[in-house]
């Protein structure tokens, strides 16, 4: 749920800890970012919710500061993305979406984007949440817009295009 409200990459999922979790604000500090810019994500409601579920009564109880950890000895921390996205792969499976090969924890990523960007949310907002330097970055989920920009493009000076 983290990565799909949040749009965190898998990585930055990793490397999350208990500390950074502000419950009072609602926010998730998310550092090691790929562009080298920590930064705080929303944590809506439902989330969080899920989120002190799974430390309350899921999370195994070892003494380490990250969040999430592997269930398979030696329990710690992930140390790479595969095991993340096989999780993320399963859970789609299991939710009746056929994700082919490929699906993992960016599809989800992704999948926020391109839903804000069809909810008319602004580009640059779209670019902060994600993490993106650069608005060119975003301007990639744009284009799942299309009949949205036809909607808004002024008519072409001297007749139909």
């Amino acid at each position: 749920m983290l990565l799909a409200t949040t749009g965190i990459r898998n990585g930055e999922l990793r490397a999350i800890q208990l500390q950074d979790i502000d419950w009072r604000t609602g926010e998730v500090f998310v550092r090691r970012t790929k562009g080298k810019r920590d930064r705080a994500a929303p944590l809506l409601e439902e989330t969080g919710a899920a989120l002190a579920d799974y430390i309350l009564r899921a999370r195994p109880k070892v003494d380490s500061p990250y969040l999430f950890l592997s269930f398979t000895p030696p329990v710690g921390p992930f140390k790479c993305a595969s095991p993340v996205s096989r999780i993320v792969r399963k859970r789609l499976r299991h939710g009746g979406v056929d994700v082919g090969r490929v699906a993992g924890a960016h599809l989800l990523r992704h999948s926020l984007a391109t839903q804000l960007v069809r909810q008319r949310t602004p580009i640059n907002e779209v670019a902060d949440l994600l993490g993106h330097r650069s608005i060119n970055t975003t301007a990639l989920y744009v284009k799942v817009a299309a009949l949205q920009l036809a909607e808004v493009a002024l008519p072409f000076p001297g007749g139909v295009v």
